[in-house]
Protein backbone atom coordinates (compact mmCIF):
# COMPACT_ATOMS: atom_id res chain seq x y z
CA UNK A 1 0.00 0.00 0.00
CA UNK A 2 1.10 3.33 -0.66
CA UNK A 3 1.71 5.02 2.75
CA UNK A 4 -0.34 8.46 2.41
CA UNK A 5 -3.32 6.26 0.64
CA UNK A 6 -6.39 6.56 2.87
CA UNK A 7 -9.11 3.92 3.07
CA UNK A 8 -12.41 4.89 3.86
CA UNK A 9 -13.60 6.00 7.31
CA UNK A 10 -15.72 3.94 9.08
CA UNK A 11 -17.98 6.33 11.39
CA UNK A 12 -21.11 5.26 13.87
CA UNK A 13 -20.71 1.10 13.94
CA UNK A 14 -16.85 1.17 12.84
CA UNK A 15 -14.40 3.01 10.74
CA UNK A 16 -11.89 2.53 8.49
CA UNK A 17 -8.54 4.12 8.75
CA UNK A 18 -5.45 5.32 6.64
CA UNK A 19 -3.58 2.18 4.88
CA UNK A 20 -0.05 2.32 5.61
CA UNK A 21 2.99 -0.52 5.16
CA UNK A 22 2.47 -3.07 7.54
CA UNK A 23 5.77 -2.41 9.35
CA UNK A 24 4.62 1.17 9.99
CA UNK A 25 1.16 -0.12 11.55
CA UNK A 26 2.81 -2.28 13.84
CA UNK A 27 5.06 0.81 14.91
CA UNK A 28 2.87 3.83 14.85
CA UNK A 29 -0.29 1.22 16.74
CA UNK A 30 1.15 2.51 19.96
CA UNK A 31 0.19 5.97 18.93
CA UNK A 32 -3.58 5.56 18.72
CA UNK A 33 -5.94 6.11 21.66
CA UNK A 34 -9.02 5.38 22.79
CA UNK A 35 -11.52 6.96 25.03
CA UNK A 36 -14.98 6.25 26.46
CA UNK A 37 -17.26 9.61 27.22
CA UNK A 38 -13.77 11.43 27.03
CA UNK A 39 -11.98 8.97 29.64
CA UNK A 40 -9.16 7.55 28.26
CA UNK A 41 -9.23 4.02 27.73
CA UNK A 42 -5.25 1.95 29.14
CA UNK A 43 -4.33 -0.99 27.33
CA UNK A 44 -1.58 -2.49 29.48
CA UNK A 45 -0.46 -5.40 27.44
CA UNK A 46 -2.55 -5.39 24.44
CA UNK A 47 -2.31 -2.12 22.18
CA UNK A 48 -5.23 -1.22 18.97
CA UNK A 49 -3.87 -1.42 15.63
CA UNK A 50 -4.57 -1.23 11.91
CA UNK A 51 -4.95 -4.45 10.25
CA UNK A 52 -2.73 -3.67 6.95
CA UNK A 53 -5.20 -6.53 5.04
CA UNK A 54 -8.49 -5.28 5.82
CA UNK A 55 -7.42 -1.28 7.20
CA UNK A 56 -10.04 -2.07 10.10
CA UNK A 57 -9.14 -0.55 13.15
CA UNK A 58 -8.69 -3.41 15.90
CA UNK A 59 -9.44 -3.00 19.38
CA UNK A 60 -8.76 -5.41 22.16
CA UNK A 61 -12.32 -5.32 23.40
CA UNK A 62 -11.98 -6.75 27.11
CA UNK A 63 -10.44 -3.22 27.93
CA UNK A 64 -13.39 -1.27 25.71
CA UNK A 65 -15.61 -3.60 27.41
CA UNK A 66 -14.97 -3.21 30.77
CA UNK A 67 -14.75 0.81 30.53
CA UNK A 68 -18.45 0.63 28.69
CA UNK A 69 -19.14 -1.31 32.24
CA UNK A 70 -19.37 -4.94 30.94
CA UNK A 71 -18.07 -7.71 32.39
CA UNK A 72 -15.82 -10.06 30.28
CA UNK A 73 -15.64 -13.46 30.42
CA UNK A 74 -13.77 -16.10 27.76
CA UNK A 75 -13.43 -19.84 27.44
CA UNK A 76 -10.53 -20.98 25.59
CA UNK A 77 -12.31 -24.16 24.57
CA UNK A 78 -14.55 -22.82 22.60
CA UNK A 79 -12.29 -19.80 21.92
CA UNK A 80 -15.40 -17.58 22.64
CA UNK A 81 -15.74 -14.47 24.92
CA UNK A 82 -18.88 -13.42 26.11
CA UNK A 83 -19.86 -9.85 27.92
CA UNK A 84 -22.69 -9.18 29.84
CA UNK A 85 -24.26 -5.57 30.03
CA UNK A 86 -27.76 -4.90 32.02
CA UNK A 87 -28.93 -8.01 31.09
CA UNK A 88 -27.70 -7.76 27.15
CA UNK A 89 -25.33 -10.78 26.83
CA UNK A 90 -22.90 -10.17 24.03
CA UNK A 91 -20.94 -12.98 22.54
CA UNK A 92 -18.19 -13.89 19.47
CA UNK A 93 -16.07 -16.24 18.62
CA UNK A 94 -12.42 -15.87 17.06
CA UNK A 95 -11.83 -16.31 13.49
CA UNK A 96 -16.01 -15.69 12.72
CA UNK A 97 -16.90 -12.60 11.13
CA UNK A 98 -20.27 -12.66 13.14
CA UNK A 99 -21.42 -12.05 16.60
CA UNK A 100 -24.55 -12.35 18.59
CA UNK A 101 -25.55 -9.52 20.42
CA UNK A 102 -29.15 -9.91 22.90
CA UNK A 103 -30.21 -12.54 20.30
CA UNK A 104 -29.28 -10.86 16.71
CA UNK A 105 -26.98 -11.87 15.05
CA UNK A 106 -24.68 -9.54 13.18
CA UNK A 107 -21.72 -9.41 10.60
CA UNK A 108 -18.34 -7.52 10.25
CA UNK A 109 -16.26 -7.85 7.27
CA UNK A 110 -13.43 -8.47 9.44
CA UNK A 111 -12.91 -11.62 11.89
CA UNK A 112 -12.42 -11.28 15.23
CA UNK A 113 -8.91 -12.01 16.51
CA UNK A 114 -6.65 -13.62 19.07
CA UNK A 115 -3.77 -11.76 19.46
CA UNK A 116 -1.28 -12.09 23.05
CA UNK A 117 -4.22 -13.80 24.35
CA UNK A 118 -6.60 -10.92 24.30
CA UNK A 119 -9.34 -10.81 21.49
CA UNK A 120 -9.13 -7.92 18.92
CA UNK A 121 -12.74 -7.05 17.60
CA UNK A 122 -13.00 -4.02 14.33
CA UNK A 123 -14.26 -1.05 15.80
CA UNK A 124 -17.64 -1.57 14.04
CA UNK A 125 -18.45 -3.90 16.74
CA UNK A 126 -18.12 -1.09 19.44
CA UNK A 127 -21.00 0.83 17.75
CA UNK A 128 -23.05 -2.37 16.85
CA UNK A 129 -23.12 -4.29 20.43
CA UNK A 130 -23.24 -1.72 22.68
CA UNK A 131 -25.40 1.71 20.72
CA UNK A 132 -22.18 3.71 21.09
CA UNK A 133 -21.27 6.78 18.53
CA UNK A 134 -18.06 6.10 17.29
CA UNK A 135 -15.89 8.65 15.80
CA UNK A 136 -12.25 9.11 14.22
CA UNK A 137 -9.84 12.17 14.79
CA UNK A 138 -7.61 11.21 12.16
CA UNK A 139 -5.02 14.28 13.04
CA UNK A 140 -4.70 12.75 16.78
CA UNK A 141 -5.28 9.40 15.61
CA UNK A 142 -7.96 9.25 18.37
CA UNK A 143 -10.89 7.33 18.97
CA UNK A 144 -13.85 8.71 20.73
CA UNK A 145 -16.46 6.62 21.75
CA UNK A 146 -19.65 8.35 23.36
CA UNK A 147 -22.30 6.43 25.27
CA UNK A 148 -24.48 8.95 26.61
CA UNK A 149 -26.37 9.25 23.41
CA UNK A 150 -30.19 10.85 23.71
CA UNK A 151 -31.91 7.63 22.35
CA UNK A 152 -29.17 5.29 23.76
CA UNK A 153 -28.46 4.02 20.48
CA UNK A 154 -25.63 4.57 17.72
CA UNK A 155 -25.65 6.75 15.29
CA UNK A 156 -22.75 7.94 13.02
CA UNK A 157 -21.34 10.95 13.75
CA UNK A 158 -19.26 13.67 12.09
CA UNK A 159 -15.29 13.39 11.67
CA UNK A 160 -12.43 15.70 12.69
CA UNK A 161 -11.27 16.61 9.33
CA UNK A 162 -8.27 15.51 8.62
CA UNK A 163 -5.21 16.50 6.24
CA UNK A 164 -7.06 16.97 2.56
CA UNK A 165 -10.39 14.63 4.36
CA UNK A 166 -13.74 16.64 4.16
CA UNK A 167 -15.11 16.65 7.87
CA UNK A 168 -18.37 14.82 6.68
CA UNK A 169 -19.98 11.51 8.01
CA UNK A 170 -19.42 10.37 4.23
CA UNK A 171 -15.69 11.32 3.36
CA UNK A 172 -15.60 11.08 -0.76
CA UNK A 173 -16.69 7.82 -0.38
CA UNK A 174 -18.43 8.06 -3.83
CA UNK A 175 -21.55 5.63 -1.60
CA UNK A 176 -24.34 5.16 -3.83
CA UNK A 177 -25.77 2.78 -1.27
CA UNK A 178 -29.25 5.20 -0.31
CA UNK A 179 -30.55 4.52 -3.65
CA UNK A 180 -34.47 3.56 -3.73
CA UNK A 181 -34.48 5.75 -0.33
CA UNK A 182 -37.94 6.43 -0.76
CA UNK A 183 -39.45 3.47 -2.28
CA UNK A 184 -42.58 1.50 -1.06
CA UNK A 185 -41.28 -2.44 -0.79
CA UNK A 186 -43.07 -5.13 0.08
CA UNK A 187 -46.74 -7.12 -0.41
CA UNK A 188 -48.93 -3.85 -0.85
CA UNK A 189 -45.71 -1.44 -0.75
CA UNK A 190 -46.63 -1.48 3.36
CA UNK A 191 -42.92 -0.98 3.84
CA UNK A 192 -40.55 1.86 3.00
CA UNK A 193 -36.75 1.94 2.50
CA UNK A 194 -34.53 4.20 4.16
CA UNK A 195 -31.33 5.66 4.34
CA UNK A 196 -28.77 3.32 6.38
CA UNK A 197 -28.19 4.09 9.83
CA UNK A 198 -24.11 3.67 8.87
CA UNK A 199 -23.63 4.60 5.30
CA UNK A 200 -19.81 4.08 5.91
CA UNK A 201 -20.12 0.64 7.37
CA UNK A 202 -22.07 -0.93 4.26
CA UNK A 203 -21.18 -4.50 3.44
CA UNK A 204 -20.14 -4.25 -0.75
CA UNK A 205 -22.42 -4.53 -3.16
CA UNK A 206 -23.33 -8.34 -3.98
CA UNK A 207 -24.82 -9.06 -7.11
CA UNK A 208 -25.01 -12.77 -6.95
CA UNK A 209 -27.23 -12.69 -3.39
CA UNK A 210 -28.98 -9.23 -4.17
CA UNK A 211 -32.22 -10.70 -6.57
CA UNK A 212 -32.63 -12.94 -2.85
CA UNK A 213 -33.01 -10.07 -0.60
CA UNK A 214 -35.09 -8.22 -2.83
CA UNK A 215 -37.65 -11.48 -3.08
CA UNK A 216 -37.44 -11.42 0.38
CA UNK A 217 -38.29 -7.68 1.19
CA UNK A 218 -41.05 -8.12 -1.57
CA UNK A 219 -42.63 -11.00 0.18
CA UNK A 220 -43.48 -9.91 3.58
CA UNK A 221 -46.63 -8.38 4.86
CA UNK A 222 -48.01 -6.78 8.06
CA UNK A 223 -51.09 -7.22 9.35
CA UNK A 224 -53.28 -7.54 12.52
CA UNK A 225 -49.72 -7.58 14.52
CA UNK A 226 -48.04 -10.33 12.66
CA UNK A 227 -45.07 -10.00 9.89
CA UNK A 228 -44.97 -13.17 7.54
CA UNK A 229 -43.04 -13.59 4.30
CA UNK A 230 -41.04 -16.70 2.40
CA UNK A 231 -37.76 -17.60 2.33
CA UNK A 232 -36.54 -17.11 -0.70
CA UNK A 233 -33.95 -19.88 -2.91
CA UNK A 234 -30.72 -18.97 -2.48
CA UNK A 235 -28.17 -19.36 -5.10
CA UNK A 236 -26.16 -22.39 -4.85
CA UNK A 237 -23.25 -22.86 -1.56
CA UNK A 238 -24.84 -19.65 0.22
CA UNK A 239 -27.13 -20.03 3.88
CA UNK A 240 -29.22 -17.63 5.12
CA UNK A 241 -30.09 -16.11 8.88
CA UNK A 242 -33.53 -14.93 9.64
CA UNK A 243 -33.62 -13.48 13.15
CA UNK A 244 -36.64 -11.39 14.50
CA UNK A 245 -35.43 -9.19 18.10
CA UNK A 246 -38.21 -7.60 20.08
CA UNK A 247 -36.81 -4.51 22.18
CA UNK A 248 -39.40 -4.59 24.57
CA UNK A 249 -40.91 -8.16 24.89
CA UNK A 250 -37.43 -10.46 24.94
CA UNK A 251 -39.80 -13.65 24.69
CA UNK A 252 -41.35 -13.02 21.47
CA UNK A 253 -37.64 -12.47 19.83
CA UNK A 254 -37.87 -15.96 17.28
CA UNK A 255 -34.80 -17.14 15.31
CA UNK A 256 -36.71 -18.72 11.64
CA UNK A 257 -33.11 -19.60 10.26
CA UNK A 258 -34.29 -23.44 10.50
CA UNK A 259 -37.42 -22.10 7.68
CA UNK A 260 -36.51 -23.39 4.51
CA UNK A 261 -36.11 -21.99 1.39
CA UNK A 262 -39.23 -21.50 -0.61
CA UNK A 263 -41.32 -22.03 2.61
CA UNK A 264 -43.18 -19.12 3.91
CA UNK A 265 -43.51 -18.08 7.91
CA UNK A 266 -45.55 -16.05 10.07
CA UNK A 267 -44.87 -14.74 13.48
CA UNK A 268 -46.31 -11.82 16.32
CA UNK A 269 -44.42 -8.96 16.22
CA UNK A 270 -43.96 -6.00 18.72
CA UNK A 271 -41.46 -3.16 18.75
CA UNK A 272 -38.51 -4.93 17.26
CA UNK A 273 -36.19 -5.88 14.10
CA UNK A 274 -36.35 -8.59 11.64
CA UNK A 275 -32.99 -9.53 10.42
CA UNK A 276 -32.44 -11.55 7.37
CA UNK A 277 -29.02 -12.51 6.11
CA UNK A 278 -26.83 -14.50 3.49
CA UNK A 279 -24.21 -15.95 4.21
CA UNK A 280 -21.52 -17.63 2.61
CA UNK A 281 -19.62 -20.20 5.26
CA UNK A 282 -19.16 -18.01 8.27
CA UNK A 283 -18.71 -14.17 6.23
CA UNK A 284 -21.66 -12.07 5.50
CA UNK A 285 -22.44 -11.51 1.74
CA UNK A 286 -25.82 -9.47 1.71
CA UNK A 287 -28.00 -8.64 4.53
CA UNK A 288 -31.37 -6.74 5.06
CA UNK A 289 -33.15 -5.20 8.48
CA UNK A 290 -37.07 -4.53 8.63
CA UNK A 291 -37.68 -2.22 11.68
CA UNK A 292 -41.20 -2.79 13.20
CA UNK A 293 -43.27 -1.06 13.81
CA UNK A 294 -42.03 1.86 11.81
CA UNK A 295 -42.37 -0.25 8.90
CA UNK A 296 -38.77 0.71 7.79
CA UNK A 297 -36.34 -1.73 5.36
CA UNK A 298 -32.45 -0.66 5.78
CA UNK A 299 -30.28 -2.47 3.34
CA UNK A 300 -26.96 -3.67 5.12
CA UNK A 301 -24.98 -3.86 1.82
CA UNK A 302 -24.17 -0.78 -0.84
CA UNK A 303 -26.46 -0.64 -4.45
Amino acid sequence: MKKNRFAQYLIGAALMIAAIKPVAVLADSKDIQVKVDNVSVQFPDAKPFIDPSTSRTMIPIRFVSEKLGASVEWDGAKQTVTMTKDSKQISLKIGEKKAIVAGKQITFDAAATLQNNRTFVPLRFVSEAYGAKVDWLATERLVLITTNLPDGTGTSGTTTPGAGQPGTTNPGSGNTSTSGVGSKVGVDGQFTVVAPSYPNMLLPKHPETEPAIDAFVASLKYENGKISGVVPDLPEGYLMGLLYTDKVDKTMTKDLTGTKEGQAFSIPVGRGTLSFVIYQGNEGKNEVYVKLPEMEVEWGNKR
